[in-house]
Parts: C-alpha cells; sequence; structure tokens
C-alpha cells in the first residue's frame, strides 16, 4: 500500500464528501492497514484502509451490531467507497483518548474499568439460543464444533507448505489443534456476542471523567465465546487488571487460564494468515506460557 497514494485518495473523498480540503490530513499505518484523520470547519471524518480483503466488510458489520448493543459511541460509517483498486471506510471522528493512555490515577483507573467492564458485561449477556455462530444464519450447538469451523482455515494456513511457520511451531500448532476438544470442552457452553479485539488500544475514554466514550475497530463480531474477548484485556496495559476484575464478577469455568493461551495462539495465527504477519519468538513464548498452563 502506497502511503501518498492512499492520503491522496481520503482527501479526494473528503472533497466529494463537503466541497472543500481538509485544513487538517494526517496518515497513521495500524496493524491491519492505514487510517487518514482529515478536518475542516464543515466536518471532522476518518478514512480507514485496509490490507486484509473484506476486513472492511467484515468490519462495517460489526459496528452496526455492536451500535445496537452498547451505550456508548460507535461511530457512524458515512459511506464505503473504492478509489484505484482500495476500498475504504469514511467514518465519523468520534471524541475521546485512547484508552492506552488512561493515566496511571487510581481513581481513574477505577473510573475506566468500570465503565468498560460494564459494556462488556452488557455485550457478553446477548447469546443466542442456536448456539455458536460459524456463519450467516449458521450456528453450531458446541463450543469445539464451532472452533473447528473458525479455525480450520487458519490451521490449514499454518501447515501449508507456503506458510512462514516453522517446522517446529508446525508440530507446536498440529499438537495444539489435536488437544481442541479436551481443552474446549472445559469452557461453559454458552455463547455471547463478541466484539473480538477489545484490548483497550481499541476504546476511547472522557478525559474528565475517564469513563469510556467509544468503542472501535471490531474484528469478527459475532456469537461466539465471551473467554474469546477476556484473554485480549491482558494485551495491552495488564496492570489494568481488567480481566482479573471481569472475573471477580463473573466467574469462568476451571481451565480459563490454559484456554486464553490456547485462544491467543490461534488468534495469532489468524493474522498471520489474515495479513501475513509472523515473530517466531513471539509465538514460541507464548507456547511456553501455554504449555505451563497445562501443566500447572
Amino acid at each position: 500500500m502506497n502511503k501518498q497514494q492512499l492520503k491522496q485518495i481520503a482527501e479526494f473523498a473528503y472533497k466529494t464528501m463537503f466541497r472543500q480540503a481538509p485544513d487538517l490530513s494526517e496518515i497513521e499505518e495500524t496493524f491491519y492497514g492505514w487510517v487518514v484523520f482529515l478536518s475542516s470547519k464543515q466536518g471532522r471524518v476518518v478514512v480507514k484502509f485496509s490490507r486484509e480483503i473484506g476486513r472492511l466488510a467484515k468490519e462495517l458489520e460489526g459496528l452496526e451490531r455492536l451500535r445496537r448493543e452498547v451505550s456508548c459511541t460507535v461511530p457512524n460509517v458515512l459511506f464505503f467507497g473504492r478509489e484505484e483498486g482500495y476500498n475504504y471506510l469514511m467514518m465519523e471522528w468520534v471524541d475521546g483518548v485512547p484508552a492506552h493512555h488512561l493515566p496511571n490515577d487510581p481513581k481513574a483507573i477505577a473510573a475506566f474499568r468500570e465503565s468498560y467492564l460494564q459494556l462488556l458485561f452488557t455485550l457478553h449477556e446477548q447469546h443466542a439460543d442456536q448456539g455458536f455462530e460459524i456463519g450467516q444464519d449458521k450456528f453450531a450447538q458446541d463450543l469445539p464444533s464451532a472452533f473447528e469451523s473458525w479455525m480450520g482455515p487458519v490451521y490449514r494456513y499454518v501447515m501449508s507448505t507456503g506458510s512462514p511457520f516453522s517446522p517446529q511451531l508446525k508440530q507446536a500448532y498440529r499438537r495444539a489443534w489435536e488437544m481442541k476438544n479436551d481443552i474446549l470442552s472445559t469452557a461453559s457452553a454458552e455463547s455471547s456476542l463478541i466484539h473480538d479485539d477489545c484490548h483497550i488500544g481499541n476504546v476511547l475514554f472522557d478525559p474528565k471523567t475517564y469513563q469510556v466514550s467509544a468503542i472501535l475497530d471490531p474484528c469478527d463480531v459475532g456469537y461466539k465465546h465471551r473467554e474469546m474477548d477476556l484473554f485480549h484485556l491482558y494485551d495491552v496495559r495488564p496492570e489494568l487488571q481488567l480481566a482479573e476484575c471481569y472475573q471477580s464478577h463473573c466467574r469462568l469455568a476451571d481451565g480459563f487460564e490454559l484456554r486464553r493461551w490456547y485462544f491467543s495462539l490461534w488468534d495469532d495465527a489468524k493474522h498471520s494468515r489474515n495479513m501475513g504477519w509472523y515473530d517466531e519468538a513471539w509465538l514460541q513464548k507464548k507456547f511456553d506460557h501455554f504449555h505451563q498452563a497445562m501443566h500447572h
């Protein structure tokens, strides 16, 4: 993706929408692509590009689903465009401070934590009687079967001759895949609506109240398992103890420590398949944690 070309596409889209050039135009790289922030007296918007084919359509659907369930702001999508071979979303620019910048003040942390956990509880209390969502109007009755549907393509990618995974990691993933029924059958059997990438880098807070002001950047929103959100709470600012406080209000089935590393390993493999990302040392370290949890 050409940074300058994307910036020009975003500025052209802004002119089309507001009939004037933006006074501010700043582009930032993200894990999944690029985001351009544009503003003038006529309006403020964000234009988002993704490296992954089909990701923006999934995000559009995910934002719409989240908006129906949560009380905080979820960015409105103004339109879905395509220019010079690139798809993009033009979205409203929502106010707030990225939550990874939350100050180390006990009152601020307590206010944010209470606000964010309430949002997650609201989301996770939405259940599907049919079970776990594996496609449009398709459900699996149990978590291991659903997981096989979600991650089967990822497993085949990891094992393929074209994947970047080393023989050692392929063997580790093969063994992990063979254990999925034993590991996942210990989780609760209830599905929950999840954000699927809910680390606090995807949350904004109000700098006056420290409460959540907006939630952003969902991944694969759907009726999955609440623990597939919870492991993300360890990803950014783990010292906030969001996952621990969540569990103090909602008891999880025994074995969560093992399952959280399991979900995290497969989430990383999914990102590799989607984006071509690969970090041997990072993945090996996670497998070390997974094996420690397994033998604890």
